[in-house]
Order: structure tokens, then sequence, then C-alpha cells
């Protein structure tokens, strides 16, 4: 025989594949489409996305549950412990101290940082000032791995604390001070905007978070577990991930969606702007989804929130064109398989709350790191170093002329 165990052969791409109730005995084979889609790489109890329906659990709970009734840090906390916070209280507070330790920067991080042109890319001062972290925690001594810093967590309100200092120093601001009883989002917000944060904002970006917390092995996750699989320490996985987000097929996405929505004169002439945009051989940002057959389901939940968040504002302009748009380019789009994803509706939301284009991207970090710790953590003692394979397609060998030929 070929190989030593039988292979269990996966219609993958099929339509009738069903993706959670099949029981995954290694090794398989499975049918495989561009950009590695229908592959199946690990196993994972964290969460679940089913590509046919859309449902998206974490941890078995559906999550537009948990977005309407629990804080980012509370499903930060099932995530990575698979521990719900209601059936153990004592755990959960462990895990929240441990989140919200890494909001005191190193000196030199936050030096790091005012050091560097308050007009670069926010993403890039994100991804210095973890590798600036990774210097700073780590020494020449430590496990390569970084294993305790995994497990202690503090990795993720370390990210909240470079996101809240990178929009101070955008803003002209000083450091923000640190609130020992503030939540990730509520330190992040007064970042952001120089005050203490409406409860109501609050509220906002911790469902926007929780939404964004996991999404399968999307790009940034997916990066992350191939270096998690190296046995490499949390602050090169990060700086990695970070990097797979950026991008217009990522989080730039946002960005794109926020410059849509400043094109459109008024919400009449939607069907115009959709028009020219896709004639002009351009995607309609914040439409397509890779994992989705069906409109993205966590549209519906943000949908309502910017309406409300808009009216809020005495901004209701701002939701009236995107739901022209989105209505226009359903139209379409529909058609041919492709509808509206999370970015459409979170981008004018986190612009609401305070961010400009360029720094979305960097709330879309806080939120997603959650997801990517929670896999890390699980693969950590089972995980295998991700080396997939490639299909030559070039010219045949060829033999070099003898050198001392004429």
């Amino acid at each position: 025989m070929r190989y030593k165990y039988r292979v269990n052969i996966l219609p993958t791409l099929s339509a009738s594949f069903d993706w959670k109730a099949e029981k995954i005995d290694w090794p398989v084979t499975t049918e495989v489409g561009r950009g590695l889609s229908g592959v199946i790489a690990t196993t994972t109890d964290v969460m679940w996305l089913d590509p046919a329906s859309g449902r998206l659990t974490y941890r078995g709970e559906p999550v537009e549950t948990l977005a309407a009734s629990n804080s980012f840090e509370e499903v930060a906390c099932l995530l990575i412990t698979g521990s719900a916070p209601e059936t153990d209280p004592a755990a959960y507070r462990v895990v929240r101290d441990q989140l919200r330790s890494g909001r005191m920067l190193p000196a030199d991080v936050v030096g790091l940082i005012r050091d560097l042109e308050p007009a670069t890319h926010p993403t890039r001062l994100l991804r210095a000032g973890i590798s600036a972290l990774g210097c700073h925690e780590l020494s020449v001594d430590d496990d390569l791995s970084g294993e305790q810093h995994w497990r202690e967590l503090r990795i993720v309100g370390q990210i909240a604390a470079l996101a809240a200092e990178i929009a101070a120093h955008r803003a002209g601001r000083g450091s923000p001070p640190i609130d020992v009883d503030a939540s990730l989002p509520e330190s992040v917000l007064a970042g952001l905007n120089g005050c203490r944060p409406d409860p109501e904002d609050v509220r906002v970006l911790d469902l926007l978070w929780v939404l964004y917390a996991a999404h399968g092995l999307d790009a940034p996750t997916f990066t992350s577990m191939v270096v998690a699989s190296c046995l490499a320490d949390p602050y090169f996985n990060i700086v990695a991930g970070l990097s797979a987000l950026r991008g217009p097929r990522q989080g730039g996405a946002g960005e794109a969606v926020l410059d849509q929505l400043a094109a459109l004169s008024e919400p009449r002439a939607a069907g115009t702007l959709v028009r020219r945009i896709l004639d002009e051989g351009r995607p309609i940002a914040g439409f397509g989804h890779r994992s989705y057959r069906m409109p993205d389901p966590r549209v519906v939940v943000l949908r309502r929130e910017l309406a409300a968040l808009a009216n809020r504002r005495g901004r209701p302009e701002i939701f009236e064109a995107a739901r022209a748009i989105e209505t226009a380019a359903t139209a379409v789009l529909a058609p041919r398989g492709v509808h509206v994803n999370i970015n459409f509706y979170a981008a004018p939301i986190f612009h609401l709350l305070g961010a400009d284009a360029a720094f979305g991207p960097c709330l879309f970090a806080v939120g997603r790191t959650a997801g990517l710790v929670a896999l890390v953590r699980e693969a950590m003692d089972t995980i295998r170093l991700v080396r997939p394979l490639s299909r030559y397609v070039g010219p045949s060998e060829r033999s070099l002329p003898d050198p001392g030929s004429t």
C-alpha cells in the first residue's frame, strides 16, 4: 500500500458535506480549491463556523446570543478557557485580571511609539509596538515558545493598551491614564477619544469585539497557527497575524467601506455609484466572503446597531447611505453569490465611536486576538509543523551546458 494507514477521502467542496458531523480520523484527503479552499487543517473545540448555514458558535454558544448579553472579556474567557463566566465566576475573575494586567506598558515601548511620526499608519505603529514588547518581555534565556506568556494572557491586554496609546499619540495627546477598574473596551475608547466613554459606546465596542473575536481559520488566524506550529513566542505570532490582517482583502476592507460611503452624494445615487464602481472593475467594499454563500449573519446585528448609533450621534445620514448602498449592491451581486459581510457595517460603527478609517483595523485586531490566543493555546501540545506541498508546473528539467565546451 502507498499509505501505512487507511486514508479517509472527504468531499469537502460538496454542498452535501456535513462539516460538523463528520468525524475526522487522520490522515485524510480532502477536495482542495485555490487558496486551500476545502482543506481541513485541524480540529478544534473553540468555535464552529458552518459554511452552509453561516451559523457561528463559540464553545457551542451562538455568537448572536453572546453578543446580546456578554462583554468581550466574558467571551474571551469562554473562548480561551472553555469556562462560562456565569458557571465559574471565580475562574472568570482570574482570567479578567490576567487580560487587564497587560495594560501597564513598559516606558521604552511607549517611547518607541512616541518617537514615530503620528502620521504613520496605525497598523504599522501597532506592529512595531508588539515587536518591542516581545524584546522587553522575553529575555534571551526564555523558552523560545513563550509558553508561559500564552498561559498568562497578558498579551491580549497589551494589544488593547497599545491601541489606546497609538490613538492618543495620533491625536496629539499624552498617554491615557490607566484605570485599573476599567474594562478593555473602556480603556481603548478613553485612549481613542481622550475622555471617559459613554457606557452605551462601551456596550457597542464590546459587541463588535465579540462578533470579531473568532471566525475560523481566516488569514490572520491561520497565519498565527502556522507560526505557532514553529513553537514561536506570542509576540512573533501576533506580529505575523497582524501582518496578514493588513491589506484590502482583510482589515483594510473597512477603510475602503468608509471611502465608499463618503463618495455617495445622496442615498438616491447609490445605484449609480455601485454601477460605476463595478464598471471600473473594482469590488464593492464590504461585499463577498470566502466562507459564506449567503449574507454574513453578523450583519443583522450590526445593521441595527449602526442605525441606533447614527441616530444617537445625530448622523442618521451615515446609516441611510450604508443601507442604500447595501440595497443597490445586493440587487446586482446577490445573483452572483456575492453578499454583504461584517466589515460593511462595522467600519462606520468604528468611525462613529471615534476611529478614523486607518485606525479601524487596530480595533479589529484587538477583538480577533481573543480567538487567535484560544486556538493557539488549544493546539499548543499537539500542533504539528505546518508544511504543505506545492505542485511544480514550470519547465521540464534542463541540463546545463558543459563549462568546458566551446
